[in-house]
């Protein structure tokens, strides 16, 4: 019964440091993540251009919201960036989302399980085509938790199978009920 209590009293201060923790762990506006790095597209339509600026042409545009993509250099207000064919050019920073992103084995033509939990014996959820898109949760290096893009499907795929993270880097849920479980 104490423990109850206790637990009802120190309820809205954990909610507190959780949030204070979350509000702390967002990305600083004011100084740029380190090099290369994903994002992914705001918008349904942007001109890729040929250098940092409107003056230069544009080179090709992208007709597809939520691509993910590599940021290889920036020169003020602009980003350089890589598509999963290679492809460089160059966007302006306020056309990029920081909500991770990425494809399913764009560079090959086997489709990719999609699992219930991160287990090669898992339940199959179902199997997703090359090209894909799915919103990341988290990665473990060898794990991700990822949603489908338009769809309600959620479930485990080899981060291998990814473009759109990088093989060894570790994503974290970034979410204030994870920060709360971590205190927890």
């Amino acid at each position: 019964m104490v423990i109850k209590r206790l637990r009802i009293m120190l309820l809205p201060l954990m909610l507190g440091a959780a949030y204070a923790h979350h509000a702390q762990a967002a990305p600083n506006r004011g100084v740029s993540p380190p090099l290369p790095r994903f994002a992914s597209l705001k918008n349904p339509q942007i001109n890729v251009r040929a250098g940092p600026g409107l003056e230069y042409p544009i080179r090709w545009i992208y007709k597809k919201r939520s691509l993910p993509v590599e940021i290889i250099a920036e020169y003020g207000n602009w980003r350089r960036i890589r598509g999963s064919d290679g492809s460089d050019g160059w966007i302006n920073a306020v056309l990029l989302s920081p909500n991770r992103t990425a494809l399913i084995r764009p560079w090959g033509k086997q489709n990719v399980d999609l699992r219930s939990r991160p287990s090669g014996r898992a339940t199959l959820v179902a199997k997703l085509q090359p090209r894909v898109i799915v919103r990341i949760q988290w990665c473990d290096r060898t794990w991700c938790s990822v949603s489908v893009s338009g769809r309600d499907y959620h479930g485990y795929v080899h981060q291998a199978d990814l473009w759109g993270v990088y093989p060894d880097e570790v994503l974290e849920e970034r979410s204030m009920w994870n920060s709360l479980r971590k205190l927890l």
